[in-house]
């Protein structure tokens, strides 16, 4: 299926981060590090109404059905080593945490290192990848997936939620964006 055509967030929530949102990719996480690669700056953010091959860590894959999930990946730049990078699902999470409990009310926890659940009910995921270059990296992507206007039979994973499940929907994706880019702003560069 062609990839249809990108269009550039105007919310006005939305911070002043380079904003890339598709309709349909085959991973945020890929376009993401196509454009590491080629030089984009830090807070650059790449965000998909739907993947056709999204995926999570160990390889598993992270399956929605469109406008269900907020799913995205932001590149962030620094001089990285092994230590910080192995901490940087866990501080991705924590402050994702923070804002769905106050801006969605939900009693959401981290599951270290990198999911977010509620009870027994996985609601998000975290996966963060770099490029390392002896025992230093200079640039990171932090991918996010979050379950929001999910029903439950529309859920294909087991033990999974929403916030919609949750009784925190609809939610507007833009709106939901622009407080996580607003807590993950100082992650942008260090």
């Amino acid at each position: 299926m062609p990839e249809r055509p990108t269009r550039i967030a105007t919310h006005p929530e939305l911070p002043p981060w380079q904003i890339e949102w598709h309709d349909e990719l085959p991973s945020t996480m890929d376009r993401a590090r196509e454009l590491a690669l080629a030089g984009a700056p830090a807070g650059t953010v790449v965000v998909a109404d739907y993947q056709s091959q999204g995926r999570g860590t160990h390889g598993r894959s992270w399956v929605a059905p469109p406008g269900t999930c907020l799913m995205f990946t932001f590149i962030i730049r620094g001089d990285y080593d092994a230590a910080c990078l192995a901490e940087l699902p866990g501080q991705v999470a924590k402050l994702a945490t923070g804002v769905l409990r106050r801006d969605y009310g939900v009693g959401v926890e981290v599951k270290p290192p990198n999911d977010l659940l509620i009870g027994d009910r996985k609601l998000a995921g975290v996966l963060c990848i770099s490029q390392v270059s002896g025992e230093r990296s200079s640039w990171a992507l932090c991918g996010i997936g979050i379950n929001t206007n999910l029903s439950a039979s529309q859920a294909v994973v087991p033990n999974s939620t929403s916030l919609g499940i949750e009784g925190a929907g609809p939610v507007d994706h833009a709106a939901l964006l622009a407080r996580l880019l607003e807590a993950f702003d100082a992650l942008r560069q260090s």
